[in-house]
């Protein structure tokens, strides 16, 4: 591990161990086990149907941003959405978005930086849905929006408003590129490589300029922020947090997403629990209640994807830790991969007995 990654790692992990640390300060161990064991897992079944047709829809998304380059297989863009969303859980560094970049190249032979610039769009989609999620929270528990709020949302909408404008302008920033900027390189290899990954990042965010498109993604994005509520609430009913069920929902899901955008270790350990108490506080729900319903949440999300995930990986004949060592590899020679699509992996002989 490098020096940087390493003090990276430090400051995540720093980070983790101080949320745990307020999240559990009130917390009796004796209470949490109790809470634990009272739970109604039950509603965790149907939870984990509907955290599974979560995957379905964001490979559907994921295909439709990817239609403006050329028809690609579904079951590939499923099998690397809960590879990646495996590898974010486990693996510090939010490592996941490259290892489902990089999956999905082993399946589909796509230039990386054009999957990558996919998933990019994703996460816009999924800023602007949340950001639609904590006004429509501000506006039902009848807190005034307020200017953090206002800056929120305006500026995720503005994001994606320079986004649009950036792509419907490639065509002139790439002539500009290969007229006035590549010709000073003098032909270098990493400058055209350069060159191709711009091209083949605004191309990739092409989708952009569909209107027809964009409704299409906006809607995928909201039925996947849906669906996300409604297995938030079944995570919520599994230990009787009833009240107020709109309010308590839209709470627990938008603090817990926001502090999953904090640097911290592999599935959020620390700040969601700290999330969920300062969340659920309002609501009179005790911090061993929050701090149990923040656990058995993450912990479904990480056993499920584990299972899914060990069980395509090694249909693929991979392993985690050597999708790993390929995104680092790429990291440490710069951060600029190969414009060449992969090749699919080549099943072994077999053997002669």
């Amino acid at each position: 591990m490098g020096r940087g990654r390493g003090a990276n790692l430090a400051v995540a992990l720093a980070i983790s161990g101080a949320a745990l640390f307020f999240a559990l300060r009130h917390v009796s161990l004796h209470r949490l086990g109790h809470v634990l064991w009272k739970g109604h897992y039950g509603w965790l079944i149907p939870a984990s149907c509907l955290l599974l047709a979560i995957f379905a829809l964001r490979a559907l998304f994921w295909r439709q941003t990817l239609s403006v380059t050329r028809r690609v297989h579904y079951p590939s863009l499923y099998a690397s959405v809960i590879v990646g969303t495996m590898a974010n859980n486990i693996l510090p560094f939010r490592a996941g978005e490259m290892i489902r970049a990089l999956y999905a190249r082993r399946l589909e032979n796509l230039p990386l930086t054009l999957l990558l610039s996919t998933i990019f769009i994703e996460r816009l989609f999924d800023l602007v849905s949340l950001s639609l999620m904590l006004f429509l929270f501000l506006t039902t528990a009848g807190q005034p929006l307020g200017h953090k709020g206002i800056w929120v949302i305006g500026g995720t909408f503005g994001l994606f408003a320079g986004l649009y404008l950036l792509v419907h302008g490639r065509e002139p920033i790439l002539r500009f590129l290969d007229r006035r900027v590549m010709p000073l390189t003098r032909g270098h290899r990493l400058a055209a490589r350069l060159f191709t990954m711009i091209e083949e990042a605004l191309h990739g965010l092409s989708s952009l300029t569909s209107p027809v498109l964009l409704l299409r993604l906006f809607v995928t994005s909201l039925l996947i922020w849906f669906l996300t509520l409604l297995f938030t609430w079944l995570c919520l009913v599994t230990f009787d947090v009833t009240q107020s069920p709109v309010e308590v929902t839209l709470a627990f899901l938008v603090f817990t997403n926001l502090a999953l955008l904090l640097p911290s270790s592999p599935g959020g350990i620390g700040v969601v629990q700290l999330a969920a108490v300062y969340a659920l506080a309002p609501y009179h729900v005790s911090d061993n209640r929050a701090v149990a319903l923040s656990l058995v949440n993450q912990a479904l999300v990480i056993a499920v994807t584990a299972i899914l995930g060990y069980l395509i990986l090694s249909r693929s004949h991979l392993s985690l830790s050597a999708m790993r060592e390929q995104a680092l590899d790429l990291s440490a020679a710069g951060g600029v991969p190969s414009t060449e699509p992969e090749e699919s992996p080549k099943k072994p002989k077999k053997e002669d007995s």
